[in-house]
């Protein structure tokens, strides 16, 4: 089971590069694009460390894989998409929280 998609959607969706959510998570950026493109795959502490870094739960990450073979069915399909625009509407909101505060 990969989970590079989910992470990867999870950087994107808080508009961060690369470089900015490896430093977050204190690993290299090399080591993150590993596993973005599920050449690596993190550690259980690795993930838990996305998950409460950018507060999205730790299956979240690996629901990309589910997709794969229940996107088979039309209404599945649209609730996860639903699911994916919820959760980077609820990045966006955090992260305009985040530079509002600064």
């Amino acid at each position: 089971m990969s989970i590079g998609k989910g992470v990867k959607f999870v950087r994107v969706a808080s508009g961060l590069r690369q470089g900015e959510m490896a430093k977050q998570l204190e690993i290299s950026q090399n080591y993150l694009s590993l596993i973005e493109n599920n050449k690596a795959e993190p550690s259980i502490t690795l993930i838990r460390k996305i998950s409460s870094t950018f507060g999205v739960p730790a299956s979240f990450l690996f629901w990309e894989d589910s997709m794969a073979t229940e996107g088979k069915n039309p209404q599945v399909t649209q609730i996860y998409e639903r699911i994916r625009n919820l959760v980077h509407e609820l990045q966006q909101l955090r992260i305009s929280r985040r530079s509002a505060s600064i």
